[in-house]
C-alpha cells in the first residue's frame, strides 16, 4: 500500500483539512436524495465558496456554472414535484440500478459487470491498512463511492502519517479515478434531471483537480495503469483458459477401466 517517496511534503494541514471536508461535501451528495434546506444552503452560499479546492480553470467554471443552472430548475417548487422528481432520479441511479450506472466499482471492472467482485475486495483491504472498515458492506459495499470519496477524505487529514497524501495519490489513480469518468458519463446521459448531472460532473472535476494538486509534490506523481477495456479482455482470456485446463484434466476413456 506504500512505497518509496511518501510524502506530506508540499501541502499545508488547513489546505489538506480543507480539502478533506470538500470531498465530504461532495459525498453527502452523492448519499442521498437532497431536501429542499440543502437546496436552500446550496443556494444561499454557493458551492464555490464551500471548497477549499479552487476551481478555476475553464473547466471548473464550468463545471460550477452548471451546477448553479441545475439548482435554479424550480427543484424547491411549492408543490414538491421538483424535489420528487430528484429522488426519483436518485433512487434509478443510486439504488434500483434503473440507469443502468452503478455507483460501486466493480462493476465498472468485472468482467461480467457483476457487484462485489475484485475491486470491493481490493478497497476493503486499503481501509483495513488505515484501519477503517465500513459499518455494512451488505447495504454499501466497500467500493461505493461515497464510500471511497470518505475515505480519500480521511487520508487527507491524516498528517500525522508521512504515508497518506502518497497512498490518497494511489488510490486514486488505482480506484476512484479509474472508474469514475465513466460513473459520470452515464449519469449525464441518462439522468432526468440535471442536477445530478451536475453533482457527478462537479464531482469528477474536483477528483481531476485534486489529482492534479497532489502531482505537483513528490512521490505522488501520477501512474499509468492498464485500461479498463485491456483488463476485462485479459480477465476474461484467464477466465477461458481455466476452464479450458479444468475441462481437460479428465477425458473419458483414458484413464483406468473397471
Amino acid at each position: 500500500m506504500t512505497g518509496d517517496g511518501d510524502t506530506t511534503v508540499g501541502m499545508e494541514i488547513g489546505e489538506r483539512r480543507g480539502i478533506a471536508e470538500d470531498l465530504r461535501i461532495l459525498a453527502l451528495l452523492h448519499d442521498r436524495e437532497p431536501t429542499a434546506e440543502l437546496i436552500g444552503s446550496l443556494r444561499t452560499n454557493r458551492i464555490e465558496s464551500m471548497f477549499t479546492l479552487p476551481l478555476r480553470d475553464e473547466r471548473g467554471r464550468e463545471g460550477l456554472a452548471f451546477f448553479e443552472s441545475a439548482l435554479a430548475e424550480g427543484v424547491t417548487r411549492s408543490d414538491g414535484a421538483g424535489l420528487d422528481e430528484l429522488a426519483a432520479d436518485f433512487a434509478a441511479i443510486y439504488l434500483n440500478h434503473t440507469h443502468r450506472v452503478s455507483p460501486s466499482e466493480s462493476p465498472w471492472i468485472d468482467p461480467e459487470g457483476l457487484m462485489s467482485q475484485q475491486p470491493m475486495f481490493d478497497v476493503r483491504e486499503w481501509y483495513r491498512h488505515w484501519g477503517l472498515e465500513t459499518p455494512n458492506w451488505r447495504e454499501r459495499p466497500d467500493d461505493h463511492l461515497v464510500v471511497q470519496l470518505q475515505f480519500v477524505a480521511h487520508l487527507l487529514e491524516a498528517t500525522d502519517s508521512p504515508a497518506s497524501l502518497g497512498d490518497a495519490a494511489r488510490f486514486l489513480d488505482a480506484h476512484l479515478l479509474r472508474w469514475y469518468g465513466s460513473f459520470a458519463d452515464g449519469v449525464a446521459r441518462r439522468c432526468w434531471t440535471p442536477y445530478w448531472a451536475a453533482v457527478a460532473n462537479l464531482t469528477e472535476i474536483h477528483l481531476e483537480t485534486l489529482r492534479d494538486r497532489l502531482a505537483e509534490l513528490p512521490g505522488c506523481e501520477r501512474r499509468q495503469l492498464e485500461p479498463i477495456d485491456a483488463e476485462k479482455e485479459r480477465l476474461r482470456a484467464a477466465a477461458v483458459a481455466e476452464t479450458c485446463d479444468s475441462a481437460s484434466a479428465f477425458v473419458p476413456g483414458t484413464g483406468p477401466s473397471w
